[in-house]
């Protein structure tokens, strides 16, 4: 039984090297990495998911004779491949902040701000309704399975002994943005299409009957049009929602395959 807990040097610098790739993943992917959720509820969540994924990473090429300056690059590079796959998959809520911001935007409610705890900064309420929705979406279709499953496979495209890291994805982030905003106003279109051709009505109205005082009164007939034209466009934008999540996962496995 005691043989069970010897671990020799490697085995431990291992399991830190997978920990600390597992821990960087926790806390920058989405819905899970928000910073309301306890830092011991994340501590305890990489500590389960290391010790899960740890008899399955190889990690024989690591010598425990390793020095201190090949240990810590090792360390920043586990660190730096974990919040990148994080980050890129947040892509997918970054998308629908996009288009509530646009949202907002064209209602002129860019005023109302509300805390939201997926990024830790404060939003529009359009950009917290889109995100939830979002959220529920993603847990529905068991999005974090996705993504756990990605970062089991990272430790086979991403080996724990690689020694260096390229870059040429980063060149590539210009195109990511572009993609995020495009599918950001794609959603939005149908509320912008509807203020637009509103506003164009408010205007012709205003010529025709000057007493009316359109500054005033299009802002809550915009609002209201708006919110009735989001509600009723809903199921298109849950119809995207899947392409979004993978095209999502396709630029994670992208950005991996190129390490």
């Amino acid at each position: 039984m005691g043989q069970l807990y010897n671990f020799n040097e490697a085995e431990i610098l291992a399991f830190i090297l997978v920990m600390l790739r597992v821990s960087a993943f926790l806390v920058s992917w989405p819905v899970f990495g928000a910073d309301n959720i306890p830092a011991s509820v994340k501590i305890l969540m990489a500590l389960v998911i290391s010790i899960l994924l740890f008899p399955t990473v190889g990690w024989g090429a690591i010598e425990p004779s390793l020095g201190t300056e090949q240990i810590i690059w090792y360390a920043l590079k586990e660190v730096f491949i974990g919040l990148a796959i994080g980050s890129i998959a947040r892509a997918f809520f970054y998308v629908l902040s996009v288009a509530g911001q646009l949202i907002s935007v064209s209602l002129g409610l860019t005023s109302i701000q509300l805390f939201d705890p997926a990024f830790n900064d404060r939003s529009s309420a359009f950009d917290q309704f889109l995100i939830g929705l979002g959220t529920l979406f993603f847990l529905g279709i068991n999005g974090h399975h996705l993504l756990l499953g990605g970062l089991g496979d990272s430790f086979t495209l991403i080996p724990l002994s690689g020694n260096l890291l390229t870059m040429t994805f980063f060149g590539h982030m210009g195109e990511i943005v572009q993609e995020i905003t495009v599918i950001g106003i794609k959603i939005s279109g149908p509320v912008l299409v509807a203020i637009l051709f509103t506003n164009i009505a408010m205007a012709v109205i205003g010529r025709t009957v000057p007493q009316i005082n359109v500054l005033i009164t299009s802002i809550p007939v915009n609002i209201f049009v708006g919110l009735l034209v989001l509600f009723v466009s809903l199921p298109l934008i849950l119809w995207q929602m899947p392409e979004i999540l993978n095209l999502t996962a396709e630029r994670v496995f992208q950005m991996m395959k190129s390490f």
